[in-house]
């Protein structure tokens, strides 16, 4: 939006948004001297972002190199075209894997989890190291870090600068002068008045993504409807103020996503992650990645992280647990339930020309009682389940039966009639899985030690939607966080940070991936902001 005459207030740099990347970027601004304000759509009392939902995990490449090559294989769609541009992996690569100096250099304390990425048939794979931040208490559980943890620690620092932050305040236009320069953004506050605010260095958008806005996800994703668990503030203005002044998108049609619950009467519109094993609590990620251990230090290896696949289907006592199986709409398996967490969602999105329907939209999570005793259904360490409590969930999922949230039935067949499901359909995929539990032989490829049978009953199911933590789409930026034209060259005083325009295109790295680069691109939005010619 084309701007003339004065101002009502200007800083130097203006930030829009306050989770991870916002925190990153403004402190790493006002480390440089400059005067930063920062702009959060939220009020004071009612913050939420994606980065308190968050598990809190984050990656730190051991090997920039290697990491290099393992990122420009995942953007690659076809072996042919590259949708993230070779600088700007470099420019991610490097600044990811200097994040535990950077966090530990600020007074925080991690943990290494993991010496591996998602993807372990693509060559670096190896060079993917993960962390597990081990700042605050995490409430509800005595443990401490996680998502909530890091982003408390994260906004401490930014609280120590000399930051202004603007609360309950909507941004809703960048402002540009008549060169095509953004000097500020107009924004509304919630009593509809609105602000004129310059910005003599420029903007960073650190705004997250538009998991909450039904048309773009119509529109961009490759599946409808997709529910996302995080921000429901999240309705991607970002996009349409980068639109707005000529910004390129990419990445619009990705997402980290796998299947979740939905639960509308519950309160909570998004999505709602599901806990297949029993295990994803304390114990199940030190099952995925290995014992943190007492006494967390700075940066130091956990002892003897794991890979996921080897021993996802057994507690910390040696346990074999059941996790049931999913299916779909008409009751066939159609994966294997130890799917990489981040690409699940690409195999739901097959449409039924014929049918005009998505045959995997909704899924059915089936289970007996053995999962259904062990423990709730919902993750509560992260997610709408975890310390925010946007959904409330009992600890022996006996409320969830009540409220229909769960399906319960003494047989297969009458389990089928309340999911819709073909009685025949699933009475011979369940016969199939068993049997393959006796040969040690899975037709979709399941570990020998995770396969346990289902039992006679009673059984049930909970209802799947593909979705998960966020969308990666946005305006496109270069390697030092400008935001970039649709005619190739920088917007001249805006730059973006975090999961707004994500470098991550269709395959996402590993957990951990997008609070690696909020730090990272944080950082480089911030130096860049703060440093460049203007």
């Amino acid at each position: 939006m084309f701007k003339t005459g004065s101002f009502d207030r200007t800083v130097e740099v203006v930030v829009v948004g306050f989770g991870n990347a916002g925190a990153v970027a403004a402190l790493t601004a006002a480390d440089h001297g400059r005067e930063v304000l920062v702009l959060e759509k939220q009020p004071a009392d009612r913050r939420r972002p994606n980065s308190r939902f968050s598990g809190g995990l984050f990656l730190c490449p051991s090997d920039v190199d290697a990491a290099t090559h393992y990122m420009n294989q995942l953007v690659r769609l076809n072996g042919e075209v590259a949708e993230t541009d070779p600088a700007v992996v470099r420019a991610w690569a490097g600044a990811t894997a200097d994040n535990v100096r950077w966090l530990t250099g600020n007074g925080g304390t991690v943990v290494q989890v993991a010496d591996h990425g998602e993807h372990e048939f693509i060559e670096g794979f190896e060079s993917i190291s993960i962390y597990k931040p081990d700042m605050g208490e995490h409430p509800g559980t005595g443990a401490r870090g996680w998502g909530y943890g890091l982003y408390e620690f994260l906004q401490g620092l930014a609280h120590e600068r000399p930051i202004d932050v603007m609360y309950g305040a909507c941004a809703q236009w960048l402002l540009e002068d008549a060169a095509g320069r953004v000097t500020g953004v107009r924004v509304r506050d919630a009593a509809g008045r609105t602000t004129d605010l310059g910005a003599s260095r420029g903007v960073v958008l650190a705004c997250g993504g538009f998991e909450f806005d039904p048309s773009m996800k119509l529109t961009y994703l490759k599946a409808f409807p997709t529910h996302f668990y995080g921000n429901p503030e999240n309705t991607g203005d970002g996009v349409r103020m980068a639109m707005e002044v000529g910004a390129d998108l990419w990445h619009m049609n990705a997402c980290a996503a796998r299947l979740v619950g939905h639960f509308p009467d519950s309160g909570y519109p998004g999505g709602v992650p599901l806990d297949l094993w029993g295990i994803e609590g304390m114990s199940g990620i030190k099952i995925l990645y290995g014992d943190f251990g007492t006494g967390a230090g700075t940066g130091r290896r956990a002892a003897g992280p794991l890979r996921v696949a080897d021993d996802v289907a057994v507690d910390v006592a040696g346990e074999r647990v059941s996790g049931g199986i999913f299916v779909d709409r008409y009751g066939r398996r159609f994966t294997n339930e130890l799917y990489r967490t981040h690409t699940l969602y690409y195999e739901v999105t097959d449409f039924d020309s014929h049918r005009l329907l998505y045959p995997k939209i909704p899924s059915w999570w089936v289970f007996d009682e053995a999962r259904f005793a062990r423990g709730r259904l919902v993750p509560d360490f992260y997610g709408p389940g975890g310390p925010l409590g946007e959904i409330r969930w009992s600890d022996d999922n006996h409320a969830e039966v009540e409220r229909g949230w769960i399906r319960r039935a003494g047989t297969l067949d009458g389990l089928a009639d309340q999911c819709g499901m073909d009685r025949e359909a699933l009475r011979g995929t369940v016969d199939s899985y068993n049997a393959g539990c006796r040969d040690g032989n899975d037709e979709f490829g399941r570990l020998p030690r995770t396969l346990v049978p289902l039992s006679d009953g009673p059984f049930y199911a909970v209802r799947m939607w593909p979705g998960g933590p966020n969308t990666q789409g946005g305006a496109r930026r270069n390697a030092d966080a400008q935001v970039m034209r649709v005619t190739g060259e920088p917007i001249p005083g805006l730059y973006s940070a975090g999961e707004f325009g994500s470098v991550y295109g269709m395959l996402y790295p590993s957990g951990g991936g997008n609070i690696a680069e909020c730090i990272a691109f944080g950082r480089i939005a911030g130096d860049s902001v703060a440093t460049r010619p203007h």
